[in-house]
This record gives C-alpha cells, structure tokens and sequence, in this order.
C-alpha cells in the first residue's frame, strides 16, 4: 500500500526527531565528560595570548633618616683597690720555741688564714741555719807570717824575732777530721852569746798528724815527725835533721769560698836534738810560735 502526504510526512518528521534526539544525546554526553575533568581548558583559552602584566605601582619615595641621637657618655671604670672596711689581716707570733739566729731580719708576717693554706694544720720545723760543709777530699795549704825562734841547752840559750812558713797537704776522713801531712818552720838571725858570731838559722820540722774542726770557720792541729835545724856562720854551713818534732795550731777561716779560703794560725813548734849537732852539747831543743796566713785550696 502506498503511504499517502500524510504519512509521508510524519515519517519524515519522526526521522528528523530521531536524529536531533541523538545529536542532543552526544553533545549532552559530552558536555557531562567535559565537566568532570578539572585541568580539562578550552582550547580555545590555551591559545588566547597571556593579557599584558599590568606595572606595579611606583612606592612612594622614602622620608630622609632622622639624625641618630648623641651617645651617653661612657662611665669610668670601677678601681682597682681594697673594698671599702678592707685592712690586713691580724699577724700571728712566732712559734713555741722559735729562736731566730744572729743577725736574722723577721720577715712579714701574714694572717692565720693565709698561714700554709695548701695543708691545713702543717707546720715547718724551727728555722736553722745550714752549716757549711767542711769535708775536703783534697786541701794543699801554703803560709806565711811572723815568729820567734828560741834556743836552749845546758850551757846557754838565746831568742830572735823571724819569719815563719808553712805547706801543709790534707786529706779528709769525714766533714770534721782531717789528715795532714805538714811542714812547719822558722827563720831567724842570731848574733852573741850561745853562738860563733854573726849566724842564721832555720828549724823546719815534717810531721803527720790530724785536723779537727771545732767549727766551720775554727779548727785545731796536731803532728809528730822529725825536726831539722840549719844553720850558716863564719865557720861554713851545716845541718842536723835527727831532731824529735811536735807542732800545734789553732786556725780561724775568716773568709771562706767554695774551693779556697783564708786562715789566720796560731802554731807552734817545739824540737829536741839529743846530740846538739850546733854546739856539741847534749839534750838542745829549739822552739818557735808564730802566726802564719794561710791560704787553703780544696
């Protein structure tokens, strides 16, 4: 059966519907699509150019800086010194059995508090002078001075003023004793009775002994050995060495250094000649005492 205008039209209209419907539907499915992504961006916005940047505002120009203020002046510094009520402390006297030794000054004293601080309830023992030592391995001693020479046997005796001498060699035993190897002598000119005219003589004496120090600066002296008498006259020169010795002193060291020292010596000597070889008498004996310088080297 053939349609007729009106079908044919209603036909044509309902194609028509159909087809907008479905374009409705796609582009409604799109626009949904289209919705649902955040960084989706027309494209049309991506390639519109950028607007210009609009130029900041010109900031106003700055106020001139005030003038910075005068500094305060600066305060003097505090001193130095003792605060204020401040006095040394109290001194204390001295030990329980102190005795300072001659010629010691007393030195400041200080208060208790600043008294041996490092060892609470220390004390030193009594202030004592050191002694200087007096132990010489080795000492070679020269001297020199001034002397009588006396003589005498059983038929005359006689006295001169002279000189006397000395060399002694020591070696020490401990700080206070000392072995000596000495000899000891006396020179003098005699002229008159006793003897034949204008005549010198010299009494030397070589003796061993010992050496002891009654103090550092005081000693004492004592040797036995073998006295020697010479003598020139108008007959010749002439010797007798068969002579029985003894000699003593007493020395003062008044100055002292580390490796030498000054003594003044008290000595004597006293020599016996059995035969008296100078006048032919028996039992002479010459004797001397004199006061030598020594120097002492150790």
């Amino acid at each position: 059966m053939k349609p007729n205008g009106l079908n044919w039209m209603l036909k044509r209209v309902s194609v028509l519907a159909t087809a907008t419907l479905a374009v409705l539907g796609v582009h409604t499915a799109a626009f949904a699509q289209q919705s649902r992504t955040p960084n989706a961006q027309p494209v049309a916005a991506a390639s519109e150019a950028a607007p210009p940047a609009t130029p900041a505002p010109t900031p106003p120009a700055e106020a001139a800086p005030a003038p910075p203020a005068e500094a305060a002046p600066t305060p003097p510094p505090p001193s130095y010194g003792p605060p204020p009520g401040y006095g040394p402390p109290p001194g204390y006297g001295q030990q329980p059995g102190y005795s300072p030794p001659p010629g010691y000054a007393p030195q400041p004293s200080y208060g208790p508090r600043y008294r041996y601080a490092y060892h609470p309830g220390y004390y030193p023992p009594p202030y004592s002078v050191p002694m200087r030592s007096t132990y010489r391995p080795f000492m070679l001693s020269v001297g020199l001075g001034l002397s009588g020479l006396s003589f005498s046997n059983p038929n005359s005796s006689g006295h001169e003023p002279g000189m006397s001498y000395a060399v002694h060699l020591g070696f020490g035993i401990t700080p206070r004793w000392m072995v000596m190897l000495a000899g000891d002598g006396a020179w003098a000119q005699f002229s008159g009775a006793g003897v034949y005219g204008h005549s010198s003589y010299a009494l030397t004496t070589y003796t061993a002994g010992a050496q002891f120090f009654i103090q550092p600066w005081l000693y004492s002296r004592l040797g036995l050995g073998l006295g020697c008498i010479e003598w020139s006259d108008n007959y010749g020169d002439a010797s007798d060495c068969r002579g029985q010795a003894l000699v003593a002193g007493v020395g003062a060291e008044f100055m002292q250094a580390h490796s030498s020292s000054l003594a003044a010596e008290l000595g004597a000597i006293v020599a016996r000649f059995p035969e008296a070889a100078t006048r032919g008498d028996g039992n002479e004996v010459w004797y001397s005492i004199g006061v030598n310088l020594i120097l002492n080297l150790f």
